[in-house]
């Protein structure tokens, strides 16, 4: 059988309090899940928690089992199926391949598609089903064919006209990249999905000059020892004996040594008995020498094969997870050199296997030196001249504020007013004459201003002509969307809209543009401020509820959190990016936090 290969692409849709979803791929065994609750009680990041040990649980179900195919890993999947708690509503869909065939389990519901020689179908399909309820299929795979598991959101969401044209003469990684903006702007948080394309490698031919051609009988011989060594260690259990282990050569030299017995005085039939004895002795004891060695060799192999494959699962898991979860990413990582530092004083420094467990223990080194990090920030009080703008907003009792290198800008329900920096000189600017009726933000850039209507659910651009500002709606009708939770916006070209379930929407020249935030560990909690800036790398985020200040840069990837017991009741803050600072007003006072 030719030697296989899976290539993976994921789409997932931002978590809510009430709604999660994921994919997971390691090995050959892959699958697309989401969570769903009726209500927002107990522990923010319930479903986050019950989503990761149930997919914990299906993969240590999965490798622990001696022999797979569809009865045994529907016990696997009935297994981890327990895991699901009863208030909460899954779609759950796996698939696993062994050598060329697919086993696909869906629990709740969902749907497996399979794209082959430009044609979708449907292998499996669930719809009203119970959360105990377990559909399943199988089938043989050709090669290139694309496999589909969705949980029953995105279904929804993505037609199966839509996923055909998608995937017609693009890679899977396209694919992924087309559909993932479909998704997030539907903002249904139980859609996922995971592509699986499948490869089946040519075979190498290797020819003997002047040897006769191999009989058929041979080539089946040749192709199932090729079969069992080609194997990959996830799925099968693998023995590494065959490459690893210490195969000692015998030398029969020292039978040349045996012509002392003619110089003896025996008679030929004794040398004859002698000389069969002593090879008898000789033969006994190198025996029991290679069955030493083998029976040494076998120990490393086990232990090799408990190791090795278990970190090796955890290194892959963490990186389908980097892109998604830096954070769990990192677990990941961090498990797997774990358990490689705990088993590699087993093997010889020198040994095949030391070499293997280093180069691997390099790998993860390098993934987890490049892994955003979560800072405990410390924050030390320092006097309002520290910034000017923070400490004209100490004074003012607006809601709204912005500010650029010369004035700070402050809205009320009734108008926009202005204070220079260098002076305190204050003026007004603009009187509401009824341009906005409900005001959810306040920015400027270059000299004009633009003001978040949250009840006509428009962005007003204020133009300063020099002498007056004359006002014009920013979005286009098409581009209008809900803004009765928005609490913030911020302008660097772009303009970004923060709301207060920790989504943010971009827009550029009155268009809405594909932008989510991706990586966050758990979801905001109760954000009150976007600060961006055309000169600047990275967008920053004030999330309240969890006491820190996030980082992205300017595609919607988490970079790096700040925490500090002072952000909790923080009203503002401004960055210094250059600088290294983040100045904090909280409490009446003003803080700085460094950036690392």
């Amino acid at each position: 059988m030719a030697e296989t290969e899976l290539n993976f692409a994921k789409i997932v849709a931002n978590p809510t309090p009430l709604g999660w979803c994921q994919v997971y791929s390691a090995g050959k065994l892959f699958a697309a899940i989401s969570l769903e609750k009726q209500e927002e009680e107990g522990e923010k990041d319930y479903l986050n928690v019950v989503g990761k040990e149930i997919l914990n649980t299906l993969e240590q179900e999965f490798f622990i089992l001696e022999k797979k195919d569809l009865d045994s890993i529907k016990e696997a999947v009935l297994t981890t199926s327990k895991k699901i708690p009863e208030d909460v509503t899954v779609s759950f869909v796996i698939g696993s391949i062994v050598n060329n065939i697919i086993y696909v389990y869906i629990v709740g519901n969902g749907r497996v598609d399979i794209k082959r020689e430009g044609m979708l179908g449907t292998i499996l399909q669930a719809q009203d089903q119970a959360n105990d309820a377990l559909s399943q299929a199988s089938g043989y795979l050709q090669n290139k064919d694309v496999i589909i598991l969705q949980t029953k959101a995105f279904s929804e969401v993505v037609s199966e006209n839509t996923l055909s044209e998608v995937l017609d003469n693009t890679s899977i990684a396209d694919a992924a990249e087309n559909l993932a903006p479909m998704v997030h702007e539907k903002e249904n948080p139980l859609a996922s999905a995971i592509l699986a394309g499948y490869r089946e490698m040519a075979q190498k031919a290797f020819y003997e000059k002047g040897k006769e051609e191999k009989t058929e009988e041979e080539e089946v011989k040749k192709e199932e020892t090729e079969e069992k060594a080609n194997q990959n260690y996830f799925e099968s259990g693998e023995n590494y004996s065959s490459d690893l282990a210490y195969k000692p050569k015998i030398s029969l030299s020292f039978l040349n040594k045996l012509n002392f017995l003619k110089n003896t005085g025996l008679s030929h039939t004794r040398k004859i008995i002698l000389t069969v004895v002593v090879i008898i002795v000789i033969v006994f004891a190198s025996s029991i020498f290679f069955a030493l060695q083998k029976q040494q060799n076998d120990k490393l192999v086990s232990e090799f094969n408990r190791v090795f494959p278990e970190a090796s699962r955890k290194y892959e898991e963490g990186v389908s997870l980097s892109e998604i979860n830096p954070t769990l990413a990192n677990d990941s990582f961090k498990t797997a050199r774990k358990i490689l530092d705990e088993g590699k004083n087993s093997f010889p420094k020198d040994s095949e296997y030391s070499k293997k467990i280093n180069d691997l223990l390099t790998k993860i080194e390098s993934e987890i030196g490049s892994a955003p990090q979560t800072t405990s920030a410390s924050a030390k009080e320092v006097s309002a001249s520290e910034s000017e703008y923070l400490s004209f907003r100490l004074k003012n009792n607006a809601s709204y504020f912005a500010h650029d290198e010369n004035n700070v800008y402050f809205a009320t329900s009734d108008e926009i007013s202005s204070i220079a920096k260098e002076s305190g000189t204050s003026k007004t600017l603009i009187e509401n004459d009824n341009y906005w009726e409900s005001i959810g933000g306040l920015a400027n850039y270059n000299t004009n201003l633009y003001v978040l209507d949250k009840e006509n659910n428009q962005i007003i651009k204020f133009v300063n002509s020099g002498s007056e500002y004359s006002d014009s709606n920013y979005l286009s009708e098409s581009a209008k969307s809900d803004f009765s939770d928005a609490v913030s916006i911020a302008i660097d070209n772009n303009i970004y809209v923060l709301f207060k379930n920790g989504s943010v929407s971009k827009y550029f020249r009155g268009s809405k543009q594909d932008f989510s935030l991706k990586g966050l560990d758990k979801q905001m909690s109760s954000p009150t401020k976007i600060y961006a800036n055309p000169d600047f790398d990275n967008i920053y985020i004030l999330d309240n509820g969890n006491s820190r200040i996030l980082v992205f840069d300017k595609e919607g990837n988490f970079k790096a959190q700040y925490q500090t017991n002072v952000l909790k009741n923080a009203k503002d803050f401004e960055v210094l990016e250059k600088d290294k600072k983040i100045f904090v007003l909280s409490a009446g006072k003003i803080y700085q936090v460094d950036l690392k």
